[in-house]
Order: structure tokens, then C-alpha cells, then sequence
């Protein structure tokens, strides 16, 4: 009499769970990639932004301000609001930076315009840092005036 053989082997069963274990691995890898991706590009996006809200108010103002606080404040001038919020940078470590030039700080006073900037945010798809802004080194992505 032949006996009928029911549910899985131990052999069967462990290479079961460990080629679903390597799946997932693979997957959290490339999940974890497509995240940096995406908070990248809302950095270099946000930097766009920040930088034609400055050209409007340099053309209304005939200077840049003298700083910019990323707190999600506004930018605004007499009257007139030219970003309505400024962004942050999504993981704020460090958050993007203001440098008016050319002296920091300019006060826009008639001697002292702010008659330039740079901007800076942090990549994580570029490890090392480039740039100074403060006491911050740790930039790599540096946006001027065009």
C-alpha cells in the first residue's frame, strides 16, 4: 500500500523563505534608492523656486534681502508677497542655506546692497560636501543667480 505524502519538506520550506528574504532585500534597496531620488529632486526643485521668488523681488526691490529664514515663513516686500512659503529641505539635516552677497550680512542700507546670493542645500546622492555657507560645510549643491 502506497502512502499518500502531505505538505512540505524542511528543504522545501527553507528555500522558500530565504529566496522571498532576498527578494525583499533587493526591493528595500531599490525603495531606499527611489526615496533619495525623490527628496533630491524636491531639493533642487524647492532651490528653483526659492531662486525666482529672489528675481521677482530683485526686480521690484533692486536688491536681494539680506536673509532668509527657512522656517516656512514668507517672502515678502512692500506689500507684496513673492513666495508663501519657503521651503525646507524634507529631512532638515542640514536645511538649506542664504548667503546675500557680497557682504554678509548686507543690511541693504545705500552703501551696503545686497546685489547677489547663493543658495545651498544638501544632496544625499553626492556624499561629500563642496560648499560653506555659516558654519555648515557640508553642502553640495549650490544655486546663483542666473
Amino acid at each position: 500500500m502506497s502512502r499518500c505524502r502531505s505538505g512540505f519538506t524542511l528543504i522545501e520550506l527553507l528555500i522558500t523563505i530565504s529566496i522571498i528574504a532576498v527578494l525583499s532585500l533587493i526591493g528595500l534597496v531599490i525603495y531606499s534608492s527611489v526615496l533619495k531620488q525623490g527628496r533630491d529632486s524636491k531639493r533642487q526643485s524647492d532651490l528653483r523656486s526659492i531662486q525666482s521668488a529672489l528675481e521677482q523681488y530683485f526686480a521690484d526691490q533692486f536688491d536681494y534681502p539680506s536673509a532668509i529664514t527657512f522656517n516656512g515663513g514668507a517672502l515678502s516686500a512692500g506689500g507684496r508677497t513673492y513666495l508663501n512659503t519657503i521651503p525646507s529641505d524634507p529631512q532638515s539635516s542640514p536645511n538649506y542655506c542664504y548667503l546675500a552677497l557680497p557682504n554678509n550680512p548686507c543690511d541693504n542700507s545705500s552703501t551696503n546692497k545686497c546685489t547677489s546670493y547663493k543658495l545651498y542645500a544638501k544632496l544625499e546622492s553626492q556624499p561629500n560636501g563642496s560648499y560653506s555657507c555659516g558654519s555648515v560645510s557640508t553642502y553640495n549643491l549650490e544655486f546663483t543667480p542666473p
